[in-house]
């Protein structure tokens, strides 16, 4: 009996050390979880950088702006739709291309010159970063970005017999872009806009038309990620283009292509031009029918920080 109680009294003290063991154990791994938990989420609020890898989701803006100092030149090219078959080679025989010039006054502050080939247009733009999206506690959950051009069509009249004014050939786009990084896979924006035009084609098209911006990019490797964006126009559902056809919404998907630290962009849409007026107003083509264009956007930035390269 006494070899028994002293066995009994051996396992109960070896059963309690395996529970404060295993109590310990689980101790250190919750310091473990939640040290990893506060590396994750950091004390103080820590910037969101990259969440989309260029100025544009594709034909639209992004949230990203350029760098104090710096100088982003952007060619847009888009060839003809691929409905057109063999004889027009599927598009390729034919072009349009927007030429952009984007300087950072700031790193919050952008101001930039552009041409379209579409309308001979020019345009002036302004880019202001309002809120930028971090993380840890107190951190801000998104970046908040205004975007506005003002843009000007320099073809010749048709009938330069009539009474013809200046401010006839000006249009207006602003935009307000709200954008947030999930995830290093995932980011997505929504960004309502406005668009004015003086002077419209038919007297029952409204002159301010107002549409939702969305967009979004998923890494898919290291060095590709795939792009999408659409805007439905909210008004002017009925307009007609100036050939007397029905607009489509805009819709293009694409890829970004990292490749030696600069962002290559290709995209299929249903768009012709790229000036965002033309983007929302003047689409004229349906995805259904085939009416989509291959097109890519190259862009390379120059600095002008003197610090920066001294360093």
């Amino acid at each position: 009996m006494q070899e028994r109680q002293i066995i009994k009294t051996n396992m109960k003290k070896r059963f309690t050390l395996v529970l404060l063991f295993m109590a310990a154990l689980n101790a250190h791994a919750q310091d473990d979880l939640l040290n990893m938990l506060e590396a994750e989420q950091p004390q103080k609020p820590v910037p969101v950088y990259a969440t989309f890898k260029a100025t544009r989701v594709i034909n639209g803006q992004s949230n990203e702006q350029v760098a104090a100092k710096h100088l982003n030149f952007v060619i847009l090219h888009r060839f003809g739709e691929v409905n057109q078959g063999a004889y027009e080679l599927w598009g390729l025989d034919q072009a349009n291309i927007r030429l952009v010039f984007d300087y950072g006054l700031t790193d919050k502050i952008q101001v930039g010159l552009a041409r379209s080939s579409v309308g001979k247009t020019y345009d002036g733009n302004l880019k202001i970063k309002l809120l930028s999206q971090s993380r840890g506690k107190g951190g801000m959950p998104i970046t908040l970005n205004y975007y506005g051009n003002m843009a000007i069509n320099t073809t010749e009249w048709a009938n330069p017999n009539r009474d013809n004014y200046f401010t006839s050939r000006l249009s207006y786009f602003n935009q307000i872009i709200i954008a947030r990084k999930f995830s290093d896979k995932l980011s997505l924006q929504i960004a309502p806009c406005m668009v004015h035009e003086n002077l419209v084609t038919y007297k029952e098209d409204p002159n301010t038309i107002y549409a939702i911006g969305t967009g979004g990019s998923i890494r898919l490797n290291r060095s590709v990620r795939f792009n999408f964006e659409y805007y439905p126009r909210l008004n002017g559902r009925d307009m007609k283009s100036d050939a007397g056809g029905p607009l489509y919404d805009y819709l293009a998907l694409g890829f970004d292509l990292e490749t030696g630290g600069h962002v290559f962009q290709v995209m299929l849409s249903n768009g012709k031009g790229m000036l965002e007026q033309h983007m929302v107003n003047d689409t004229r083509y349906s995805w259904k029918d085939g009416g989509v264009r291959l097109g890519f956007n190259i862009a390379r930035t120059f600095s002008f920080d003197k610090k920066k390269k001294k360093g």
